[in-house]
């Protein structure tokens, strides 16, 4: 009715009737399009033991059709929001009731169990949605060729305005209108992409995790296979635990996977594109346009192969990344250790290889992808050339204006699909590779075995670890007592934790049957405590019974901690209790199996982290009251005298029950009856009394430190991108740089200039030089490539350097950052900067300021051309970039905040995710707790998905507005043209409209490269953050020669090499402190240790043990006095050097992902003999069996040709032996074992005591004059613990040297009975000292602690040996 009146020259007259049936049925369809919709309350099944939460109306669900389709109107309350303040979590709107996680849950897993593999799960989950986003970006790329159409009927009509039939308005129209539809219809697909990842993102996750929780473990070589996606080089990839090859496949696969959704833009958009830009070349340019399109298409396949190389290279990357995150994860949760042996320069270089093979690898990968760049823009010069050359040589037709100019719009967008293809077929491959890793775990997971209901009871079991493991408990049988006390002792690597495990059903049932109570509360060696306080870690999500709590609290003797805690039990302990001693580690472990109501409670080693008097004191309340009466107890522990008083008492060896002894009726009592006056007895309540702790309670980890470091509030401020780019090389780079973005820009606009007047030349009634214009023409094209890809090249190689630069001193400026930084620093938040803050600077923000100079440069280039030629147009362009930069400021303070919101809701899931795996054998003991973990992990998914979906429907907002703006632009550039069209040639209002259509783009990409740039920056601020921590020791004030009045008594000055010469120790009158203005840690301390001693310090915890160790290492605040170690004041000796001149072996064993020989020397400076010897005087110890070169015949000859050696509890020699059919162990041969043996992830393929040995090798290597001993054998069995003992009283006198002292802290007291001096520690002061016999005689202290030991007999008697009968028979020992 209306098309009539666009006609030129026709005379057409409205039917009223017609035209008031129009406006009421526009009328009606407006109404409908802007009428709000009722929200009605959901119906939704409440999954069984799930926690449903009450719904709420989400503005998208109740908002009109034209506001939830076309404007995402409902999204401006928000940016209002952002606008004036910063937005918070509850600022966002609900989470609609469709998305919640527990509605996604059981639709995954119903999918998962009828199609099996994830591709076809993941196509049965969303299939509406799937077709949906296909029929929109089918859409998208068929309005994409709108604008052309009427860009070239508006340049026909500017050119033969005579010939014309319809009106200019109609192609103005269409100018506005096509962009508008394709940027409404490619939004809407955008929309539901993102919508469809955050649900895939929930469901998929949430079924990894429930997979994971009812699954045994992954066998070793299965999670490695899944994790390093079958390539050639896996080997090579360093090792990790299961548990962080789990937390890669929902952080890295799942995301790989939900990215393929947008292979439907190849699949189905860049056909559809081709074919009508195709279609439309030929229409403008004839056969000739085909021509143009089949080199085009001929040219596909190499973008593709370089893709290929890409994806290698990618794929390498990850790898090396993998390598260099498990490094510095592994290595910076050990700072302690790294820093108790000076090895942050080794461990430094070792992570500099890594990251240099990385670096390597990303060099390369920039070469590639500007290669690919550099042939997607020659083979569209060839295009354009082949197409023009034939159209004006061949077919003889003018150059005209609207041919021009539609032809190099549609072979830019032909060229924009068919890169987008190239980047698709990467994206899929990808995706195929994850698919892959996941359904290759999802095939592999075993459901944890449930044993029948019943008793405790095992009867003739065989169980292993794992189908391939060596180590096996053999033919178990043991009727447990019900009601009862039960211990399991052994030697290390007996197999008592196994024994535990496989009763927990962890472990592989080979024959045998075991019952079992189905609620079992297990309380593991390495306590595994959550990241909460220790109220909540305590309860273990149970319902709070004060008198109950109470009763705990006073069990396991925690009042005395909490009082000295500011917060008391609501203190957040951080990552696995990072603020808390082992020993309270290990009573908050054992409170949490107290406070259960589970009838069975297992408890491994509990004993052993505390000292004698607390042992003592747990024992009486826990084990003689009624707080674990008639519960079902099996404590393992290496204790003899907690043995004699159990019901049932088992002894293994090798796997086996080597005796059972039961005892029932026993009497259990308190080590010292409650008639006897007990010195120092610890009280519980408010008038408890506390010693201070050895390491004062670090300042709690506080919730809103952790969100402040996630979400913090506030701005970059965008001038940090001028510190970031002074990185690239120094100013003089920086001008090189932005000299050739001007120059590829320029570059840019004279090719399209130079297209102009090779059009303008036809309307001169002139001979056309075609070989001049088009090689003038292709010889610019070419330039612009070469110079736009030299200029990605150098801004890529700037961020190489920059990122290279940064890692250094971060890595430097970490490593040597003080011990008391780390205490109020989760390792996780450090380790975030290398991964993905580092991945950051290598990935995207170079690319970003790349983009956003360049951007910014073809905005200012685009409206100065289009200007030049329409002086008008300079307004309405001002007027569009002010918009869109409004829109864009007011999207960008909302949307900096949302992404800051999105990664704080992203950690507590990977916490908890990471934490699960950490504890799955403590969850999966209790019968519900795993439902509710998993209801956890929905309650923070919740969050996430409200957070994401705010952020990408940010998105939709500030897109369909900026392309409105620009369209309108658009429209009126062309209004403009047709208005001047009399004063311009079409050439020229080509060349302008070309400017004008790429303006929208350029806004657009411009506002979100701003936008992310912000949030990025944040990334490189935290890295420069750390980058310049205040070193431990400046190099400005290192020590040199000590002054004259400690120089030894020849009066020459020592030097570096010859100190220390003796392990002579002295402290004069030393008051210490952890922090300068925090309280006196020790008080006024006076020691001599003459070189050659052997001296134990004792004392409860809390006494001031540790801190005098950590005080001879310089990790304190020495307020007053002084320290001399060989006569030599500590504080005049570089820390580094001091540490190097002497050892220490920490109570927890360390070792690190890599070799022996790595492990015992990480600096590379000690010769292998020196290191297989110091192996040799281990052998034995704690089941560890060493046989090195095929030259150590001696060892081999040791052990009879026909005795079998048996396989002991993860036994790393054994790891390697060969299992016959018949299962029987054979022993392995000379050399089998070797300084080149892989040691995994935390020394996991070795045992505790296995650990601890090899930590003692570690100190027999280094050959320092002073090694100190901290509970270094707490943990460990008495015949261990003997015979490490041996092996340092060998040590200290070997090669005939007497001048080599030692230093130990010790709890169990028969460690320490024989040493020459005893120190009794107590409120920070010595309260005695001298030896074992004389203070024992003394009867006060040291006295006291032997009355605690439970071993006062034993003890008693070993001290009234006459001393050199003892040490006669010690030497004829050795």
């Amino acid at each position: 009715m209306l098309l009539p009146l666009l006609k030129l020259g026709v005379e057409h007259e409205l039917d009223n009737v017609r035209l008031a049936s129009l406006g009421a049925l526009s009328a009606a369809v407006l109404v409908a399009l802007f009428t709000p919709r009722e929200w009605l309350a959901p119906d939704v099944e409440k999954p069984p033991n799930y926690e449903m939460p009450d719904f709420e109306p989400n503005p998208e669900e109740t908002c009109s059709w034209f506001v939830r389709y076309l404007s995402f109107e409902y999204m401006t309350s928000l940016i209002w929001t952002g606008w004036r303040r910063d937005l918070e979590m509850d600022d966002l709107h609900p989470l609609p009731w469709y998305d919640d996680p527990l509605v996604l849950l059981p639709r995954v897993l119903k999918c998962r169990e009828k199609h099996k593999t994830t591709l076809r799960t993941i196509f049965a989950f969303q299939p509406a949605q799937i077709i949906s986003m296909a029929l929109w970006i089918a859409a998208s790329n068929a309005f994409q060729l709108v604008s052309p159409f009427a860009m070239y009927q508006l340049l026909e009509y500017i050119a033969h305005p005579d010939e014309a039939t319809l009106h200019p308005a109609l192609w103005l129209f269409l100018l506005f209108a096509g962009p508008l539809a394709k940027s409404l219809s490619f939004q809407q697909y955008v929309f539901l992409s993102t919508r469809f990842l955050v649900r895939c993102r929930s469901g998929f996750t949430q079924e990894l995790y429930h997979r994971a929780m009812a699954s045994m473990e992954l066998e070793e070589d299965v999670i490695n296979n899944i994790a390093t996606r079958g390539t050639k080089d896996s080997g090579g990839s360093t090792q990790s635990t299961s548990a962080g090859r789990l937390a890669n496949l929902m952080a890295s696969d799942l995301d790989a996977v939900f990215r393929m959704r947008d292979s439907l833009l190849g699949i189905i958009g860049v056909p559809v594109s081709v074919v009508l830009t195709g279609y439309a070349l030929f229409k403008v340019t004839g056969w000739a346009g085909l021509v143009g399109i089949s080199v085009l298409i001929v040219s596909g396949p190499l973008p593709v192969w370089l893709a290929k190389l890409m994806r290698d290279s990618q794929r390498k990357i990850k790898l090396a990344q993998d390598s260099r995150i498990s490094l510095v994860t592994e290595y910076l949760g050990s700072i302690k250790a790294i820093k108790y042996f000076a090895w942050e320069d080794a461990i430094a270089e070792r992570i500099q290889k890594t990251r240099a093979k990385e670096q390597g690898q990303l060099w390369r990968l920039a070469i590639i992808s500007t290669i690919i760049s550099e042939t997607g823009d020659i083979f569209p010069i060839a295009t354009l050339l082949v197409i023009f050359g034939l159209y004006v040589g061949v077919l003889r037709e003018p150059l005209t204006a609207s041919v021009a100019f539609t032809t190099l719009t549609l072979i830019n967008t032909m060229r924009r699909n068919l890169n987008m293809l190239s980047w698709v077929v990467g994206t899929i491959t990808d995706a195929m590779v994850s698919l892959d890793r996941l359904d290759r775990f999802f095939a592999s997971t075993e459901p944890l075995p449930k044993y029948p209901e019943g008793p405790l009871k095992v009867q003739d079991a065989t169980f292993r670890r794992s189908k391939n493991a060596s180590f096996r408990l053999k033919d178990i049988s043991i009727d447990f007592v019900e009601g009862g006390l039960n211990v399991v002792s052994g030697q290390s690597g007996s197999g008592k934790t196994s024994l535990l495990l496989a009763m927990l059903g962890e472990l592989v049932l080979e024959s045998g049957t075991v019952t079992s109570p189905p609620d079992i509360a297990f309380a593991s060696q390495t306590p595994w405590l959550q990241n909460e306080t220790i109220k909540d870690n305590i309860l273990f999500n149970t319902p709070f019974e004060q008198a109950r709590y109470d009763a705990v609290i006073e069990a396991t003797c925690f009042g005395v901690d909490l009082a000295e805690l500011a917060k008391g039990d609501q203190t957040e302990i951080g990552e696995n209790g990072t603020i808390l001693s082992g020993g309270q580690k290990s009573r908050v472990a054992l409170a949490r199996a107290l406070y259960s109501k589970a009838s069975v409670v297992f408890l491994d080693d509990v004993f052993s982290a505390l000292d004698a008097k607390t042992a003592a004191k747990v024992w009486e309340l826990c084990f003689c009251g009624d707080m674990l009466k008639h519960r079902t107890i099996v404590l393992v522990t290496q204790v003899p005298w907690i043995a004699a008083q159990a019901d049932l008492s088992i002894t293994m060896e090798g796997g086996q029950v080597l005796g059972i002894e039961r005892n029932l009726g026993v009497v259990r009592r308190p080590v010292i009856p409650e008639s006897a006056k007990i010195e120092g007895n610890i009280k519980t309540g408010e008038n408890g009394s506390a010693a201070p702790l050895d390491e004062p309670a670090q300042p709690e980890v506080k919730t809103d430190q952790i969100e402040a470091e996630m979400e913090a509030t506030g701005r970059v401020s965008r001038w940090i991108a001028l510190r970031y780019v002074l990185y690239f090389g120094g100013p003089i780079f920086l001008c090189f740089v932005v000299s050739l973005t001007i120059l590829a820009n320029a570059l840019g606009i004279w090719t399209t200039y130079w297209l102009t007047i090779w059009v303008e030349a036809y309307t001169k009634k002139e001979h056309v030089d075609i070989a001049f214009y088009a090689g003038i023409y292709a010889a610019t094209m070419l330039v612009y490539s070469v110079i736009d890809g030299f200029e990605y090249l150098v801004y890529t190689r700037g961020a190489w350097n920059a990122a290279r630069t940064l890692h250094k001193k971060l890595l430097e400026g970490v490593l040597n950052a003080p011990l008391s930084w780390w205490k109020n620093i989760p390792v996780g938040r450090v380790v975030n900067r290398f991964s993905k803050d580092i991945k950051s600077l290598d990935n995207s923000v170079g690319v970003l300021v790349y983009i956003a100079s360049d951007t910014v440069m073809r905005i200012l280039f685009n409206v100065g051309a289009a200007s030049s030629i329409l002086p008008i147009f300079m307004l309405p362009a001002l007027i569009s970039v002010f918009i869109g930069v409004l829109c864009g400021e007011m999207y960008t303070r909302a949307g900096v905040v949302l992404q800051r919101i999105s990664r704080a809701a992203h950690s507590p899931v990977f916490s908890q995710f990471g934490d699960t795996m950490t504890g799955l054998t403590v969850i999966r003991a209790r019968s519900d707790m795993p439902v509710m973990f998993c209801d956890q992990l929905a309650k923070r998914m919740r969050p996430l998905s409200r957070a994401q979906e705010a952020t990408f429907n940010l998105n939709r907002w500030v897109s369909v507005r900026v392309d409105a703006i620009t369209a309108v632009v658009s429209v009126c550039a062309g209004i403009i043209a047709v208005t001047k069209s009399s004063a311009l040639g079409a050439g020229l209002v080509g060349f302008s409209l070309s400017n004008v259509s790429g303006l929208s783009s350029s806004i657009l990409m411009l506002v979100r490269v701003l936008n992310q740039l912000e949030v990025e920056f944040q990334g490189f601020q935290r890295v420069e953050e750390y980058s310049n921590l205040s070193p431990e020791e400046k190099p400005s004030t290192e020590a040199g020669p000590p002054p004259p009045s400690l120089a030894p008594p020849s009066g020459e000055l020592m030097t570096s090499k010859d100190w220390p010469t003796t392990g002579s120790v002295e402290l004069r009158n030393v008051t210490v402190r952890y922090d300068v203005d925090g309280p006196d840690i020790l008080k006024d301390v006076s020691l001599k240790f003459a070189a050659g001693e052997r001296v134990a310090v004792v004392g409860r915890t809390g006494s001031g043990k540790s801190t005098l160790v950590l005080s001879l290492l310089r990790f304190t605040h020495i307020v007053s006095g002084q320290i001399l170690y060989d006569g030599v004041d500590i504080a005049m000796i570089p820390r580094k050097r001091l540490r190097q001149a002497l050892t220490i072996i920490p109570q927890e064993a360390i070792l690190f992902n890599g070799t022996l020989e790595s492990n015992l020397d990480p600096s590379g400076t000690v010769a292998p003999a020196v290191l297989e010897n110091a192996l040799e005087s281990c052998h034995g110890i704690a089941s560890f069996q060493y046989r090195g070169s095929d030259s150590q015949l001696e060892l081999q000859n040791t052990t009879p040709d026909n005795e079998v050696t048996e396989a002991t509890e993860q036994t790393p020699l054994l790891s390697q032996a060969t299992t016959p059919n018949n299962g029987t162990m054979t022993p392995p041969k000379s050399g089998d074992l070797s300084l080149s043996m892989q040691v995994t992830a935390k020394g996991e393929n070795f045992s505790h005591g296995q650990r601890q040995v090899l930590s003692l090798c570690r100190a027999l290597i280094r050959k320092s004059k002073l090694m100190l001993l901290d509970e270094a054998t707490a943990s460990m069995d008495y015949e261990t613990d003997r015979g490490v003992q041996n092996v340092l009283r060998k040590e200290l006198n070997s090669d005939g040297e007497t001048d080599r002292t030692l230093v130990t802290i010790a709890h169990r007291l028969r460690t320490i009975i024989d040493y020459d001096k005893v120190v009794v520690m107590g409120g920070g002061k010595v309260l005695e000292e001298g030896s074992p016999r004389e203070l024992y005689r003394l009867g006060k202290h040291f006295f006291d602690m032997v009355k605690h030991s439970g071993e006062e007999a034993e003890l008693t008697e070993l001290l009234e040996r006459d001393v050199d009968d003892e040490t006669t028979e010690v030497g004829s020992e050795q």
